[in-house]
């Protein structure tokens, strides 16, 4: 039989209790005297409060700067500027790419994520090298992060065509197919969708597309995917990234895209930018569309010197953007940056983090410090964790032994 793990004296949902892990697996949410059974592995939590394990929906892990040196930025006028700029940038960071991509991985899961969405860049000039590496880097963390890979043409899908790399990059295991602004960039709407949904179909992936685009051409671009989506059957399969366009239309557009989107199952993922328009996600969540968070840029790179690896830090610009003081939109935020509700049930998979703070609202405006954080039942990172060398924490407390009840409500 497998030992059971119980963790005592956790916060969760308002009360004080036991949670009881086997397989990875949540078995049980007991009351706070819930005992051990003889051979449990038991930890005394002293009150800390449980959230939901994060998943980051939207990164880049091979675009970081070294964090050692500063890299200079000048402005751009365009987007092919900032392609071009980017690549420039990129080029002397070339040998740190795995180092500096590890160092990211480490930050988000010290941040509370256990779940991660990445957009890798592939073109001719590229070619499949970055994709190479995440693969390693997806099998190197798979115990500690679920990783899913977007094959990304970051220079166009047809303007650098990069069709047969793409291809390629399904066929070598990437999970999804990206893109970049059809119209924009591919200045061809429809044969740039079309071609991303042939990919999709010929290798049964799923779609991300970063969508720059604004206003009604961004809303335009949006209706011509759930035209394709529904024509091939793959509702809940499509992503939209950004969708800046949203929040510079009419609300009474946005709405009635909404409902579509909610119909087709359509996620969009944003990152709450300060430096442009973003789609109104209460406006949109009030449709039922699907609502995703990501911290797109993790520290220093071309794009932005201001990225950061902390989800959270995204779930609370969110709700200070849209003045949200009260306890239940505080809240909400919450869901949008995990994969479930706040409340785990058993059955569900003992992905957690454990943080001091008095209640939810409260860990999202102290942003509190991620002192455990577990990935199917194993501590995988956080304060806890490093002061106990890496161990699972509740492997220094004796086989069987039960802790003394010493948490004060």
């Amino acid at each position: 039989m497998a030992e059971r793990q119980l963790i005592q004296q956790v916060l969760m949902n308002g009360r004080i209790c036991t949670l009881v892990i086997e397989e990875g697996r949540i078995t049980e949410i007991g009351t706070a005297d819930l005992l051990p059974e003889p051979g449990d592995s038991v930890w005394n939590a002293n009150g800390l409060l449980l959230l939901p394990a994060f998943r980051d929906a939207h990164v880049h892990l091979d675009k970081a700067f070294p964090t050692d040196r500063w890299i200079s930025r000048k402005p751009v006028s365009s987007i092919f500027e900032q392609f071009k700029l980017e690549k420039e940038l990129l080029a002397g960071c070339k040998d740190r790419r795995k180092e500096l991509a590890i160092q990211t991985l480490e930050a988000m899961l010290a941040s509370g994520t256990v779940e991660a969405r990445v957009h890798v860049d592939i073109d001719p000039d590229l070619g499949l090298s970055h994709l190479e590496l995440m693969l390693q880097l997806k099998e190197q963390y798979a115990s500690r992060m679920a990783i899913e890979l977007v094959a990304f043409p970051q220079q166009g899908l047809l303007r650098s065509h990069s069709t047969p790399y793409i291809r390629e990059a399904l066929r070598m295991g990437a999970d999804l197919v990206g893109g970049v602004d059809p119209a924009g960039v591919d200045r061809n709407v429809e044969r740039s969708l079309a071609t991303m949904f042939e990919l999709a179909a010929e290798f049964d992936k799923r779609i991300d597309l970063h969508l720059h685009d604004p206003g009604h051409l961004g809303v335009y671009t949006i209706e011509k995917m759930l035209d394709y989506t529904a024509e091939a059957s793959m509702q809940g399969k499509v992503t939209v990234s950004h969708a800046y366009g949203l929040g510079e239309v009419d609300p009474s557009v946005v709405a009635e895209l909404g409902s579509r989107m909610a119909a087709a199952e359509l996620d969009l993922t944003t990152s709450v930018p300060f430096d442009t328009a973003m789609p109104p996600v209460p406006l949109l969540a009030k449709q039922g569309v699907k609502i995703s968070l990501a911290t797109d840029h993790t520290g220093l790179d071309a794009w932005t010197p201001y990225g950061n690896p902390d989800i959270l830090r995204r779930g609370r610009l969110l709700a200070e953007k849209y003045i949200w003081n009260d306890d239940l939109r505080m809240s909400s935020v919450f869901e949008w940056m995990s994969r479930g509700s706040l409340e785990l049930q058993a059955g569900d998979a003992a992905d957690f983090i454990l943080v001091e703070a008095l209640n939810v609202p409260h860990a999202l405006a102290t942003m509190a410090q991620r002192q455990l954080v577990c990935k199917a039942g194993v501590p995988v990172a956080g304060s806890l964790l490093q002061e106990n060398g890496r161990r699972a924490a509740w492997m220094n407390i004796p086989k069987g032994e039960r802790m003394a009840d010493d948490y004060n409500d």
